[in-house]
């Protein structure tokens, strides 16, 4: 089965050769891998390294992360589409597990485990893929996006069912598209370890002044209207996220203290 990995590049050259080494080494009997770099004008040599590595390049301007990954899959071929970051890798054996579960369950979203890692590539802990009675509602009402875009793999007749990306949001589109994806088909989760994300203190969702903005709007279209059920919510998936994958919960609480610690550093020059 051919599987589409899409990568938005600008420049990304620092971790993109880890990247695309963990897409080639998926190939196997059971999974051709197309992987496609949507690159926005990179100047660091992020193009010239894809292309002699042989990824394919699509190269020109785009509004964003979200406009790069919806041009990448509009020029690929796979049936499974999957979105990996620059600076993330995939998993050994990731591609397989994807597709055989596929094959076995033909539900059109499959999410699996992600590991957390640090710049270095020092492990954060596992967050294992979320339960299957969670609803678009719920995933809402938590706050943040308990699907990993890297993690995830859906079919070209999802993505296409719902559009691809909403580029209007900046930062969470990603988050808005599993909500949909969650109210419109079965999915399924595998615990195999698909992705690593590297959390280094950058990433777009740690840094944009568009996060809060984007999370009204996925409050607006999927979250519960009344204060009472989505703390509630909130609660429930909280509890079960950290109690299920304590590793993850502390390396998480680890990486947002030394976040805080090198914004007080800037702040106050020391």
């Amino acid at each position: 089965m051919l599987v589409t990995v899409v990568t938005p590049t600008f420049n990304a050259v620092t971790y993109l050769e880890a990247c695309i080494h963990s897409v080639q080494a998926q190939a196997g009997p059971r999974v051709d891998v197309e992987h496609v770099i949507a690159d926005g004008g990179s100047s660091d040599g992020t193009v010239e390294l894809a292309r002699a590595l042989g990824v394919t390049v699509i190269e020109g301007p785009d509004e964003g992360l979200y406009d790069a990954d919806n041009k990448g899959a509009a020029r690929s071929s796979g049936e499974l589409l999957g979105f990996l970051g620059a600076d993330d890798i995939l998993s050994p054996g990731a591609l397989d597990a994807v597709v055989r579960c596929y094959e076995r369950e033909r539900r059109p979203m499959i999410v699996g485990t992600v590991r957390w890692i640090d710049g270095d590539g020092n492990s954060l802990g596992q967050l294992r893929p979320p339960p299957r009675w969670m609803s678009a509602r719920m995933m809402a009402d938590l706050g943040w996006c308990y699907i990993h875009q890297m993690a995830t793999y859906v079919s070209r007749d999802l993505y296409n069912d719902l559009g691809g990306f909403d580029i209007s949001l900046t930062v969470s589109s990603d988050y808005d598209f599993f909500c949909k994806a969650l109210a419109h088909a079965p999915w399924s989760r595998i615990t195999d370890e698909i992705a690593c994300f590297r959390r280094h203190g950058s990433n777009m969702s740690m840094t944009s002044p568009r996060a809060a903005d984007d999370y009204r709007v996925i409050v607006e279209r999927h979250a519960a209207a009344s204060p009472i059920v989505r703390n509630l919510d909130k609660l429930v998936l909280k509890l079960y996220a950290n109690g299920r994958n304590p590793g993850w919960a502390l390396g998480k609480k680890q990486t947002a203290l030394r976040a805080r610690r090198q914004r007080t550093a800037v702040a106050t020059g020391s």
